[in-house]
């Protein structure tokens, strides 16, 4: 074999190397955990826009999401199975050379899941007629109470879920545009790993 075809497979064998790396990368990342940030403030104090997360695609492969998880979805998007999974990886990927982020990924904590009724009346929120005592949901520093707002009775079909930020007075969720598809949730928020002042379990 001369020098140059050494080099040539050489080259080859890198770009191969490369390419399998980075299609491993794209299954774990889009299979199992992946890296996910904060771009809203949906859900203060309990995450900050920055805060980047570990996100959980396992948690729920064997159960479904349970009242005060909180989850990631796309939002009018459904997830889909492995290639879809490997599609919206790539497309991030794109996204942030670009210093962009995906606008329809949400972050919400799980209030109603499938049989519950849920109602907001003077503010104060209601699953299945009883009132809720929720120490992670904001106080808005100008009212002087968390901003719940008012909501019609909804009952929560199978295959849904009703989610609400914890900062509900800047929060878009289910009270604006309806109980999300679980078809939609990307996975479970698990772990801060920044800042590092709050590194450490996202508890419920």
């Amino acid at each position: 074999m001369t020098k140059k075809k050494r080099i040539l497979r050489e080259i080859a064998e890198w770009i191969f190397l490369i390419i399998a790396a980075f299609l491993i990368t794209s299954v774990i990342q889009s299979e199992l955990f992946a890296l996910t940030e904060v771009n809203m403030e949906s859900m203060v104090e309990t995450l900050e826009p920055g805060d980047k997360l570990i996100m959980s695609k396992l948690a729920y492969t064997f159960s479904e999401p349970e009242r005060g998880d909180i989850i990631i979805f796309l939002r009018n998007e459904p997830v889909g199975g492995i290639i879809g999974r490997a599609s919206i990886f790539i497309n991030d990927i794109s996204l942030k050379m670009r210093k962009q982020f995906r606008r329809n990924r949400l972050i919400k904590r799980v209030i109603g899941i499938p049989g519950d009724t849920i109602e907001i009346r003077d503010n104060i929120l209601y699953v299945n007629g009883e009132p809720q005592n929720e120490p992670y949901a904001r106080i808005d520093p100008m009212e002087n109470k968390v901003l719940n707002g008012e909501l019609e009775k909804t009952v929560v079909y199978p295959g849904e879920l009703f989610v609400m930020g914890d900062n509900r007075g800047q929060s878009l969720d289910s009270r604006n545009f309806g109980k999300i598809d679980m078809s939609w949730v990307e996975g479970k928020a698990i772990f801060r790993v920044m800042p590092f002042s709050k590194f450490g379990s996202i508890y419920r």
